[in-house]
């Protein structure tokens, strides 16, 4: 957001001056002006309204105060936008750096949590099984396969290296640190006793007290990914004749709760503007049902009033989606309406229309693949395909060669998903300019 988006007008400023109080009214030029801003060729003093959208308030949050006093109770709070996302690089930055030890040790007593056990399963299997199928739109295994001879985690600094039933461990500089057969890998425990391990275990961390060597004596140090990065592991394979080599894939697990593909945040609400509109808002807000959502829409609608799509909440996430088709936000969002209203929440049930269902695929590819709605995306892929864990405990491969089953398997196996409107701020109406909105979030997982 810009101070052109605070203003809804072209600003000569993109990034705002600190909130205050003295100094108000100063000339614009002069270097104690904070409030006053060029806006449409025009000096304009910010009030509360600005300030609210500039320190990340909800829209409709009101101040029963002067404005005098809402300014300093404004200059005075933090902004949390700011703090979300220096937030979410100081946690980037102690996952790639100074949180390696804790995971280290963590992990060598042996205490991990599902998806991570899931994640070890699946890199262990990689290691002892000679070929990993491809899946078709189902989740079931294809007669046709590749062969891994080379796997790296991406947060490791090694490398293992498949052949004729052995497999090496070298560092990055090709450097050989060790050569281990088939028979030390499983001499401690099975992979299938892992799986039934995963598979059975209750809570939302346990222990394998026979698999805790594993860890050292493949020089294991992590197993949990950044949540800016795509994919987990990186895999080299041959196919048809082809090499492929460092394919980043993720890891996505039937074994547990179901996987998500696109996790909720602020980033990605979706703003409806509510027309027609002359009911009370608080007794809208004060419908509390097990499904409150799709209640307080089914009221508005028995008001006659109507969801006009406005924009999404981040712009960030509107170019992004724009990328993938100009009119996949409008797509998105009709998507999230027919969801909240009750009509659906598989992918297939929301998107009927032959033209959106290719949109829809490639936006699900792009999820898989490369895009995060919090960040600015150029369009590349940073990944390459994923794996699945399926409940039947085998693996299978979605890859980009073979590209209309990937897309179909995204398609046909998501679903939208209700999270938290109290974390991620939406769900209410609110009063915005003499105008009713609403928010609504996108959050999508397999089925």
């Amino acid at each position: 957001m810009t101070m052109s988006d605070v203003w809804e007008g072209n600003c000569s400023r993109d990034i705002g001056f600190t909130l205050r109080v003295g100094g108000r009214r100063s000339p614009i030029d002069d270097r104690r002006n904070w409030d006053g801003y060029l806006v449409d060729g025009e000096v304009v003093r910010i009030k509360p309204e600005q300030g609210i959208k500039m320190m990340g308030f909800p829209n409709n949050f009101q101040f029963p105060v002067s404005n005098t006093e809402a300014m300093k109770q404004l200059g005075n709070s933090v902004c949390v936008d700011v703090v979300y996302h220096v937030a979410g690089q100081v946690k980037e930055y102690l996952e790639n750096n100074t949180i390696k030890k804790a995971n280290k040790e963590r992990q060598l007593k042996g205490r991990l949590n599902k998806g991570e056990w899931s994640e070890f399963y699946a890199f262990m299997r990689l290691l002892l099984d000679k070929y990993l199928s491809f899946g078709n739109k189902e989740g079931n295994p294809l007669n046709e396969y590749v062969v891994v001879f080379k796997i790296k985690h991406n947060k490791a600094d090694i490398e293992y290296l498949k052949n004729n039933g052995q497999v090496e461990i070298r560092d990055l500089l090709g450097t050989k640190i060790k050569t281990l057969t088939v028979k030390e890998l499983i001499e401690q425990i099975s992979i299938e006793e892992i799986y039934q391990t995963i598979e059975s275990s209750k809570g939302s961390s346990f222990v394998m007290p026979k698999v805790q060597e594993y860890f050292e004596l493949l020089k294991i140090n992590s197993f949990k990914g950044s949540s800016y990065s795509k994919g987990d592991i990186n895999i080299s394979f041959n196919h048809d004749g082809i090499q492929y080599s460092s394919q980043n894939v993720d890891i996505k697990s039937d074994i547990g709760s179901l996987p998500t593909l696109l996790n909720a945040s602020s980033a990605t609400n979706f703003i409806f503007r509510i027309n027609n509109f002359n009911a009370d808002i608080d007794a809208i807000n004060d419908i509390k049902t097990k499904y409150k959502i799709r209640d307080r829409l089914l009221r508005i609608r028995e008001l006659n009033s109507t969801l006009e799509f406005v924009k999404c909440e981040k712009e960030v996430h509107s170019n992004n989606l724009k990328k993938v088709d100009s009119l996949m936000p409008e797509i998105l969002a009709k998507m999230l309406t027919k969801y909240y209203s009750g009509e659906g929440a598989k992918i297939t049930d929301l998107v009927t229309n032959e033209n959106e269902i290719c949109r829809v695929k490639d936006y699900l590819k792009a999820v898989l693949l490369g895009m995060f709605p919090s960040k600015n995306w150029d369009g590349n892929y940073t990944a390459n395909g994923s794996i699945l864990v399926r409940k039947q405990g085998d693996l299978v491969l979605y890859h980009v060669i073979k590209d209309n089953i990937l897309k179909d398997y995204l398609f046909y196996n998501t679903k939208l998903d209700t999270p938290s409107s109290t974390r991620h701020r939406f769900g209410n109406l609110y009063k915005e300019k003499n105008q009713t909105f609403i928010k609504l979030n996108l959050q999508i997982r397999f089925i």
